[in-house]
């Protein structure tokens, strides 16, 4: 069966070749994540998402401390 589909169009290829890179990926990634250590999420989870000091709003510029 998966001949004909594989021989009739090339491009039922694709979707197959997308699953079967994704999948076992998308596994080896979920176990990874599952396999860390307690410190190591911690510390992932203590990371800065964002790089920039916030800006100062319009408030702040007229009213000074």
């Amino acid at each position: 069966m998966f001949r004909r589909i594989i021989l009739d169009d090339w491009m039922l290829c694709l979707p197959l070749i997308s699953i079967m890179i994704f999948v076992p990926l998308f596994v080896l990634v979920t176990i990874r994540a599952l396999r860390l250590g307690k410190a190591e999420r911690q510390r992932l989870a203590a990371l800065p998402l964002d790089d920039h000091p916030p800006t100062p709003t319009i408030e702040k510029k007229l009213n000074p401390p």
